[in-house]
């Protein structure tokens, strides 16, 4: 097992999930005329990407459209950082001058030609760090009634006690392969969620919820402050691989999340889920965007891998 250097891995699937969004956040704004849509996702040792556009109906062709003559305006800590005018043509714009450390508080705000001002803000959270991975075989009774092997993966973190955490895991399974050339395969693992950490609680918005996947979403209810193992399935198909292999490894991200990012994240997939199902009422997505619609939310991930061989 060892500590792996962050490289933004979440950041691709994150903007496919929010690009998604717009039109989501539109299907609830039916014949009311259409709203700023703002999205930021500040992350340690990343620089910020900002997003700015024009909610589109939901029978629209183009899932967003860009907004002219937008100015932008961004504080760290309470200072002016930069400002400038936004690129309409750009879904995402990026501040390579603005490189996000934890404890870092952002402000955002957009300002329309018409003085109009939209806003959110957060805080990059302090990683919480995953202190180790164990694994060991284990056998599990499948849906079909039908015993699997598995690799059972406990990860073992020390939750800080002051606050509510808000938490995301996800592994990845790479490989080296050697022939004539050296290269690398990565594929993300849809492990079993055998913690109960992952249970959908009674408070929760939508029983709806325990009928899909919620990508490893979880806080800390069960375990406020302390230390804690949470129990993950990895399906053996996914660790014998039959092609030569000069290396495979296991690598544990663990997300530590704002709250605005988890209820975001969260509704964003309930809503995905049960959008196209007219027997549901229309689901409400997470916004704390000030006068407009999207999210601004921080987050900040620790890292280990285990070697498979």
């Amino acid at each position: 097992m060892k500590k792996l250097t962050y490289k933004n891995p979440f950041l691709f699937l994150l903007m496919i999930l929010v690009i998604g969004c717009e039109k989501n956040l539109e299907y609830q704004l039916t014949n009311q005329a259409p709203k700023v849509v703002m999205y930021a996702f500040p992350m340690p040792d990343s620089t910020l990407k900002i997003h700015a556009s024009y909610s589109t109906n939901i029978l629209s062709a183009s899932d967003s459209k860009g907004i002219e003559n937008l100015e932008y305006n961004i504080t760290v800590n309470g200072a002016d950082a930069h400002s400038g005018a936004y690129p309409a043509s750009q879904g995402w714009h990026t501040e390579l001058t603005l490189l996000g450390k934890s404890g870092d508080s952002y402000h955002l705000e957009y300002e329309l030609p018409n003085g109009t001002k939209i806003s959110g803000q957060t805080t990059i959270p302090y990683p919480v760090q995953i202190m180790r991975v164990d694994t060991i075989s284990a056998s599990y009774t499948n849906t079909d009634g039908k015993p699997e092997n598995m690799l059972r993966c406990t990860v073992e973190i020390i939750d800080p006690g002051a606050t509510k955490n808000h938490y995301q895991i996800r592994v990845d399974y790479e490989e080296t392969t050697q022939s004539d050339t050296l290269s690398s395969l990565i594929q993300t693992i849809p492990f079993i969620k055998e913690d109960k950490v992952f249970l959908v609680r009674n408070d929760e918005s939508s029983i709806l919820l325990t009928q899909i996947d919620l990508q490893g979403t979880f806080t800390d209810y069960l375990f406020n402050g302390k230390n804690y193992g949470i129990k993950l399935l990895i399906p053996e198909n996914y660790l014998n691989k039959t092609t030569p292999t000069q290396s495979a490894k296991l690598i544990v991200y663990l997300y530590t999340l704002t709250p605005e990012y988890y209820h975001f994240m969260r509704s964003s997939i309930e809503e995905t889920a049960f959008k196209d199902y007219p027997v549901f009422e229309p689901l409400n997505l997470f916004s704390n965007i000030n006068n407009g619609i999207g999210v601004v939310a921080g987050l900040s991930v620790d890292s280990v891998w285990v070697n498979l061989r």
